[in-house]
């Protein structure tokens, strides 16, 4: 009897499919999905970047598998001095916090002349 896969958010359940799966040793890798058995409901996952002999059937409903996290991108750009400009990605972390913040922080990356703005 084929079965049909969970309704899981963030996961679907086709060939190629991202998403993060844990290994043995209990740590979370980007992976994919390489193939699907729908009799036994399982899926063979891929570790990005690992050989393929560490791909491992999960059950498709196992909690070690998981929506890959998106690091969400900004595209912006500098100009220099010639009036050119260049592109460039920027990682944005999404940061969450309750109460005061008591630290201020001065990262510089991208060699910005700017100084670094407080936290209120």
């Amino acid at each position: 009897m084929t079965k049909h896969p969970p309704n899981r958010r963030g996961i679907s359940f086709e060939v190629g499919a991202q998403l993060e799966a844990r290994d043995r040793l209990k740590n979370w890798y980007p992976a994919h999905i390489e193939d699907i058995d729908y009799e036994e409901g399982k899926v063979l996952i891929h570790f990005k970047r690992w050989n393929h002999r560490y791909d491992e059937w999960f059950c498709w409903d196992s909690p070690y598998l998981r929506p890959l996290e998106k690091i969400q991108l900004r595209k912006e750009g500098l100009h220099e001095e010639d009036g050119s400009s260049r592109c460039f990605l920027a990682l944005l972390p999404s940061l969450e916090c309750s109460g005061a913040v008591l630290a201020q922080c001065s990262l510089d990356l991208l060699g910005s002349s700017n100084p670094p703005s407080s936290a209120s």
